[in-house]
């Protein structure tokens, strides 16, 4: 074995166990002194190995050990990996089933997360897609719920009075700047912007939604009586 793949597995047999491995940032951070084909070569006798584990392009992970054998890494590890530290954020059913709207729950995890160059990778049943905007604790709150609002028409069993609840929430502590700021970086339907704009006029909030819509359109949303008369 060469000093160079020698120091590949030592390096990387420091990594914590059932934590997904970049190899390609791995590269550049560790062992860019290192011929790429002696990097890459190494990374696959250890897979042979059994000491790492490809989970799909570009990604790996040390196994965790058991008395049984390898212990797969888990979904929420993998959640983990795309979410920690405002990296990303729970969107789809689990995002509804977390905020109480709806008992349903999805198999596949979707997350977005400004951890991803491309703009969507799939890792066994989680599928991630670029943000393609800072996630902070302003613009986390309206993504989730634009998210919420423009999928609510297709959201099994859900209950209006958690959706009630969760926009009066949402309402009484609106950022008009952070909501801007997520409608110009991010699309979304005008119908569901306009459907925020009415939760937020119901309760007397003030906002600058006008600016993304037309006053020539009627938009097909829901009157709040279907909320507030429920909730």
């Amino acid at each position: 074995m060469s000093s160079y793949a020698k120091y590949i597995e030592t390096v990387i047999e420091q990594e914590p166990e059932n934590r997904i491995l970049e190899v390609s940032a791995l590269y550049q951070k560790s062992f860019s002194t290192v011929p790429e084909m002696t990097y890459y070569k190494t990374l696959e006798r250890m897979r042979r190995q059994g000491s790492l584990v490809h989970l799909t392009k570009g990604l790996y992970y040390r196994p965790k050990k058991s008395r049984f054998g390898a212990v797969p890494i888990s979904e929420k590890e993998i959640v983990g990996h795309y979410t920690y530290g405002e990296r990303g954020i729970v969107i789809g059913y689990r995002l509804y089933n977390q905020k109480g709207l709806t008992t349903q729950i999805s198999k596949r995890v979707e997350v977005l997360s400004s951890a991803i160059s491309e703009q969507k990778k799939t890792i066994q049943n989680v599928c991630v897609m670029n943000s393609e905007i800072a996630l902070t604790k302003d613009t986390i709150p309206v993504i989730e719920t634009m998210e919420i609002l423009q999928n609510y028409k297709s959201i099994e069993d859900i209950r209006k009075p958690a959706l009630a609840a969760y926009m009066r929430e949402f309402a009484m502590n609106y950022s008009d700047e952070a909501t801007v700021s997520v409608l110009k970086n991010r699309k979304y339907k005008k119908s569901t912007i306009a459907f925020l704009q009415r939760f937020l006029n119901y309760f007397g909030v003030e906002n600058s939604l006008h600016r993304f819509l037309s006053t020539l359109s009627s938009y097909a949303i829901p009157e709040m009586e279907e909320f507030y008369e429920s909730a």
